[in-house]
């Protein structure tokens, strides 16, 4: 049986793109200082700052978003017993893999096609599990990094977006 829950690691696992975009942007004016003096500089600066930010701003209220609806959830997953047991705001329901109507999976296109990461969100992604008795589940990748459920292939739902704001 596995158990997951929101923790630090899985935080780094989503948010580490952001790493990058920190030394591009710190690099950025530096070098363009250095190519064309400092008479420029504090325009550098500005266009780096806010390029950051335009990266930064989404992946944040994505980040915290994704946080917020799966703040204290724990999802228990057997295998082999093909069930999953969901703890959500002090409410438990458990289920088999046979009472799942559709899993809603909802990522990036790059994500989801296997190609390199554009984006800092493009690592993000939710699924949305939902039950026969009309039951729905939300499942971001700061809960479970990825939910691939061994479950029919025409149960499940794949779709693609350019950033993953869950519903």
């Amino acid at each position: 049986m596995f158990v997951y829950k929101i923790t630090f690691r899985n935080q780094v696992q989503n948010a580490w793109p952001i790493v990058i975009d920190i030394l591009v942007f710190t690099i950025l004016p530096l070098y363009m200082i250095n190519r064309y003096g400092r008479s420029d500089a504090a325009i550098f600066i500005l266009m780096a700052v806010f390029l950051f930010l335009l990266f930064l701003i989404p992946q944040l209220i994505l980040h915290f978003d994704y946080y917020l609806k799966n703040k204290g959830d724990i999802l228990f997953y057997d295998p082999e017993g093909r069930w999953i047991k969901i703890d959500h705001k002090e409410v438990s329901s458990i289920f088999s893999f046979d009472d799942i109507n559709l899993v809603e999976r909802v990522k990036s296109y790059p994500l989801a096609e296997d190609r390199m990461q554009w984006f800092p969100w493009d690592s993000y992604n939710y699924s949305v599990i939902h039950l026969k008795n009309g039951q729905k589940f939300l499942v971001t990748s700061l809960l479970v990094p990825n939910i691939d459920l061994p479950i029919e292939s025409n149960k499940i739902k794949l779709r693609k977006t350019f950033y993953p704001f869950a519903k």
